[in-house]
C-alpha cells in the first residue's frame, strides 16, 4: 500500500487545526488524521499532540507478525496513548474539557485493513468498481439521533447540532474507541479525511474523483474542489492505495 496526503487551511479558517500524519512498514502503511475540535482552545495544539503520540505508540509496539486483533488492539492503545497525552496538556495549561481532538487512523496491508476511529473524522472504502461506503461510524449527537430515528439521513447535513461531538481525544480522562478489520479486494482504496472534505464534496463525487484522477493528484484535486465549494473548514485527506 501507498499513502498520498494533503491538508489545508480552508478559505474560512485563520487556523489550520487538522494535523496528519503516514507513516510506511515493510508490510503496510499507517495512516492518522486529527481534526482539532473547532471553537475549543488550543484544537491545533491538541491535534498535533495526538497524531504525534499516537504514531509513536504504534510504530513502538508493532511487530510484523501480528494479526488482525492485535494490531486493532494496537490502534486502540495509540488512541488511548495520544488521549492521555492530549488530556494531561489539558491539565497542565488549565483548559481541561477544552482542547481536544478528532482520531481517525488505519494500517493497511495490500489485502485488509484495521481502522480506529474516535469523533468524526471518517474512512471510506472505494471499490474497484466505483462504489464507495463509510467505514466509520461518526461520534456526533446528530448521528445519535439519526440512529434512534428522531430525524433523517437528508436532516444530519443541516442540524443545529451537528457539528457537536460526543466522543473526542483529550476531553476526558478515559476514552471509548471503535475499531474494525475490513477486507480489502483487489484495486479497493481507502481514503481518511476530516469533515472539511466530505461536508464540501459528496460522497458519490469523492468516488469519481478517487476512480478518475491520478493517485499522485487525488488529494490536491480534492482539496481544491474542496475550496471551490466553500472551504468552511480545514481540509485534510489521505488516500491508500495499492
Amino acid at each position: 500500500m501507498r499513502a498520498y496526503l494533503g491538508c489545508d487551511i480552508g478559505r474560512i479558517r485563520e487556523e489550520n487545526q487538522d494535523s496528519i500524519r503516514a507513516v510506511d512498514f515493510p508490510d503496510g502503511v499507517l495512516a492518522l488524521v486529527c481534526d482539532g475540535m473547532g471553537g475549543m482552545q488550543s484544537g491545533g495544539t491538541a491535534s498535533k499532540i495526538a497524531v504525534s503520540e499516537a504514531e509513536a505508540h504504534f510504530c513502538a509496539g508493532y511487530a510484523a507478525d501480528m494479526d488482525d486483533a492485535q494490531i486493532c488492539e494496537l490502534l486502540r492503545a495509540s488512541a488511548a496513548a495520544a488521549n492521555r497525552s492530549v488530556y494531561e496538556a489539558a491539565v497542565r495549561s488549565r483548559v481541561r474539557g477544552r482542547m481536544g481532538t478528532t482520531l481517525v487512523g488505519a494500517f493497511a496491508r495490500d489485502d485488509r485493513c484495521c481502522i480506529v476511529n474516535i469523533g468524526d473524522s471518517r474512512a471510506y472504502l472505494i471499490t474497484a468498481d466505483g462504489s464507495i461506503r463509510q467505514l466509520t461510524t461518526d461520534h456526533t449527537v446528530v448521528q445519535l439521533l439519526y440512529e434512534r430515528g428522531e430525524i433523517t439521513a437528508e436532516e444530519r447535513q443541516t442540524h443545529p447540532r451537528r457539528n457537536e461531538l460526543m466522543r473526542a481525544i483529550g476531553v476526558t480522562c478515559r476514552l471509548l474507541s471503535d475499531t474494525q478489520t475490513v477486507p480489502l479486494g483487489a484495486g479497493d482504496r481507502l481514503l481518511l479525511c476530516s469533515d472539511g472534505l466530505y461536508n464540501m464534496i459528496p460522497e458519490e463525487r469523492l468516488a469519481e474523483l478517487v476512480c478518475t484522477v491520478p493517485p499522485a493528484q487525488l488529494t490536491e484535486v480534492c482539496i481544491a474542489e474542496a475550496n471551490a465549494n466553500g472551504g468552511r473548514d480545514n481540509i485534510s485527506v489521505i488516500l491508500l492505495t495499492p
